[in-house]
């Protein structure tokens, strides 16, 4: 799995591609987390769970589907827990697990960290598993953040699947942490999402002066179920070494979650791209 200098990439490999960096589960399901953290970066998995369990219990897989591999993330309440290591019973309240891009300034990820002005498109297909539940808090399957800053906790967009039945896009802009307030700039419901593959593809201009944000969801048909396209919207974090991308669950503790089994999330085809024009589709 190394980086290509550049060029078209149709077997669905995963590496660099010109301006466009691809990362593709893979049907031998080996090494994941390695060969995950080769392109994303040392420090792109975050699961802290995994060594909750004895023995330990990955919730990061890879798995074959009639359309080709896919990474599966998993989720389980009320005993996953989060970067911390503490317990609901030790009061901890949410867990999570993710793949980001790391903050590492050597590997191929330094290259796809955003900084300020930057045009990024950013393009994955995901499936919510057909019997996993939400809650009226907030369960987050996607999120771009700051890395570096005094703003950095608070995430800048989410995709957010909720207990009444929709997933909304939330915005969280550029200003004071007391008063700051998540925006919800689009929403689709469960219904359109769940259970099927969905497509992706968001653009964004990382910028306060001029900051963008445009999404497209397409089902397995191609049908487009949500479209978001804002101008004047807050995209920076002031004092962020770099903005990026994650993907997984990371939600609040419930009761109406699914307690003691796995929910699931299946991703595939993730490809991050500098610039509107991506080298490759990354599949």
């Amino acid at each position: 799995m190394k980086p290509s200098a550049g060029g078209d990439n149709p077997t669905g490999t995963s590496g660099v591609f010109g301006n466009t960096l691809c990362l593709n589960a893979e049907s031998s399901a080996k090494d994941t987390y390695t060969r995950i953290e080769s392109l994303f970066g040392k420090g792109a998995i975050e699961a802290p769970s995994d060594n909750a369990y004895s023995p330990a219990r990955p919730h990061l897989l890879e798995r074959d589907g009639a359309a080709g591999p896919y990474f599966v993330i998993q989720a389980i309440e009320p005993t996953d827990i989060n970067l911390d290591g503490k317990t609901l019973a030790q009061g901890s309240d949410r867990s999570r697990t993710e793949i980001k891009i790391a903050p590492a300034k050597l590997g191929p990820q330094a290259a796809f960290q955003a900084q300020q002005g930057d045009t990024y498109i950013y393009t994955w297909r995901f499936r919510i598993d057909p019997a996993m539940r939400f809650s009226p808090s907030f369960t987050h399957i996607h999120q771009i953040k700051a890395y570096g800053g005094d703003y950095a906790d608070p995430p800048l967009i989410t995709f957010t699947p909720l207990a009444k039945g929709v997933m909304e896009i939330r915005h969280v802009g550029d200003r004071s942490r007391d008063a700051e307030r998540a925006t919800v700039i689009g929403s689709v419901s469960l219904a359109q999402v769940q259970g099927t593959w969905i497509d992706v593809r968001e653009e964004v201009v990382f910028s306060n002066s001029a900051g963008y944000y445009k999404l497209n969801l397409r089902d397995e048909t191609g049908a487009e179920i949500l479209a978001i396209d804002q101008r004047n919207l807050a995209m920076w974090r002031t004092g962020a070494d770099h903005m990026r991308p994650k993907w997984g669950i990371y939600r609040k503790h419930h009761a109406m979650l699914n307690q003691h089994r796995e929910d699931s999330i299946y991703f595939a085809a993730f490809g991050i791209t500098r610039g509107t024009v991506p080298a490759t589709g990354c599949r």
